[in-house]
C-alpha cells in the first residue's frame, strides 16, 4: 500500500481525489478512513471500521492495531 495515495486520496477534495479514492483498494480505503476516524476522535466510527476489516482480511485488524504506535526513530 502506498502512502502517498493515502495522503494524496485524504486530501483531495476535488473530482481527481474522488477518482483516486474510488480507485484504491478496499484495505486502504479502510485504513485511511481509520486514521480520519481516529484523528476525529470519533471511536464508533473506528469500531465499525475494525469489524469491516475483520470480515475483509483478519490481518488487517493487527495493521489498524500498529497505527496507534508512534514509529520508531
Amino acid at each position: 500500500m502506498s502512502t502517498s495515495l493515502l495522503f494524496d486520496a485524504d486530501l483531495a477534495a476535488t473530482e481527481l481525489g474522488r477518482k483516486r479514492r474510488a480507485l484504491m483498494p478496499a484495505d486502504a480505503q479502510i485504513v485511511a478512513s481509520y486514521l480520519s476516524a481516529r484523528s476525529d476522535g470519533d471511536r464508533e466510527q473506528m469500531r465499525i471500521l475494525r469489524r469491516n476489516a475483520a470480515a475483509l482480511d483478519p490481518t488487517l485488524v493487527d495493521e489498524l492495531d500498529g497505527l496507534n504506535y508512534l514509529a520508531a526513530a
